[in-house]
């Protein structure tokens, strides 16, 4: 599929262009964004300079609010200022497009603004340039390299997207990231992982139990997709011997897991430079590395991709999801009836608790607002803790709520 490009579009009646709009995405594959003010549409390139490829500007446009403004030259100049100003971070080419019978061969415009196209009368021309211009970006060039994967990458969510666009560019074209660090760029192709594995979870391929709480157990979903027994979660694939992934994609995911560790990569601060550290005392500092596991990255998606479309039934997928005995881990499965592990959350002598049985952690219920709230227990083990062992027999391990 060919690689699109995204434009901002800043033009207060971009609404009666439709055409021209429909035009641009069918037949030339360039994605106009419209915007009516000058602010709004820098907005949007500040909140995310590496999705864009240009800017279209009308030469008269509203600059903070279309109720109370009159469109003029202001909201251009401005424009122009704010791009020019961003070029240290990235250079985004502009275009100007005008229909204003008082601009139209102005050579004072030109000469304030540069080069500037005649609405309908330019068109074709103005298209032209554009994609010519932003053929020749590295970013875009990369993008189209790996235009394979594009789709299901940006599915994931734009950052992972535009992560692994950074670490392929670096790749091709290093004049283009001079101060391209590997350590910045691990924990994100780990947070790529776990965007594989939660749309896996979407099509019942990998139960909901992997997903406690919205954190994803990289490790286990890993076991479950190799035919593993994901024994702290409890379940397994098939039967003994069947299993999801074959070899060389079990090789790149254990690859992208152990550069780290096995946790959610939804990492706190904290926890970020604990990890960077881990890096750096491990010796992974090579840039090479990097560049593997991002493609590696780009090969898993494709194939789990291609699984799910190979698999899109979510019941069935389910089906072949097995439960695994935990007794002898210590994990106590059938000493509780099972009308005990649903229940509400109450608290009691400071203790959150469900039933008699069930001591619950109080992080857990403060965090999402449980108490009061009816759950469901999934899995618990016998309660170590001597200041509530008495009381409560049991500590629920993970738990889920029920929605009424």
């Amino acid at each position: 599929m060919k690689t699109r490009y995204e434009v901002i579009w800043i033009d207060d009646e971009w609404d009666k262009m439709t055409q021209f709009k429909k035009e641009c995405e069918v037949i030339h594959h360039i994605n106009l964004h419209p915007f009516r003010t000058q602010k709004a549409g820098m907005d949007a390139l500040d909140n995310d300079i590496k999705k864009w490829d240009a800017v279209l500007l009308d030469a008269k446009m509203f600059d903070q609010s279309e109720d109370n403004e009159v469109a003029k030259l202001d909201g251009l100049r401005k424009a122009i200022e704010h791009i020019n100003q961003l070029s240290l971070r990235r250079k985004i080419p502009y275009f100007i497009s005008t229909g204003q019978p008082d601009l139209m061969d102005n050579e004072t415009f030109e000469q304030s603004f540069g080069k500037y196209y005649i609405k309908e009368r330019d068109d074709l021309q103005l298209l032209e340039d554009m994609k010519d211009t932003m053929s020749k970006s590295t970013r875009y060039q990369v993008k189209t390299y790996y235009s394979e994967a594009n789709d299901i990458l940006l599915s994931f969510g734009n950052d992972i997207y535009e992560d692994v666009v950074d670490i392929l560019e670096a790749m091709h074209f290093p004049e283009s990231h001079p101060n391209f660090d590997p350590i910045l760029h691990f924990n994100p192709m780990r947070k790529g992982l776990e965007y594989v594995f939660r749309y896996a979870n979407q099509y019942g391929i990998i139960p909901d139990e992997f997903f406690t709480y919205g954190i994803v157990n990289l490790n286990q979903c890993f076991m479950f997709l190799i035919g593993r027994d994901a024994e702290k979660v409890g379940f397994r694939f098939g039967n003994s011997g069947d299993k999801i992934a074959p070899r060389h994609i079990q090789d790149m995911m254990s690859l992208i897991i152990n550069v780290g560790n096995s946790h959610s990569a939804e990492l706190s601060q904290d926890e970020v430079l604990e990890y960077n550290n881990h890096i750096i005392r491990s010796g992974i500092s090579s840039k090479y590395l990097v560049f593997s596991l991002a493609l590696q990255l780009c090969e898993i998606s494709l194939w789990m991709n291609r699984y799910v479309s190979e698999h899109p039934d979510k019941e069935e997928n389910k089906k072949k999801c097995k439960r695994i005995e935990l007794i002898e881990k210590g994990i106590i499965e059938d000493t509780v009836p099972k009308e005990e592990i649903v229940g509400i959350v109450e608290k009691a002598q400071g203790y959150f608790h469900v039933g008699h049985k069930f001591c619950l952690n109080p992080k857990i219920i403060q965090q999402n607002g449980w108490n009061g709230k009816k759950i469901r227990i999934v899995k618990w083990d016998k309660n170590t803790n001597d200041k509530t062992k008495d009381i409560f027999p049991y500590f629920a391990v993970n738990i889920q709520l029920i929605e009424e």
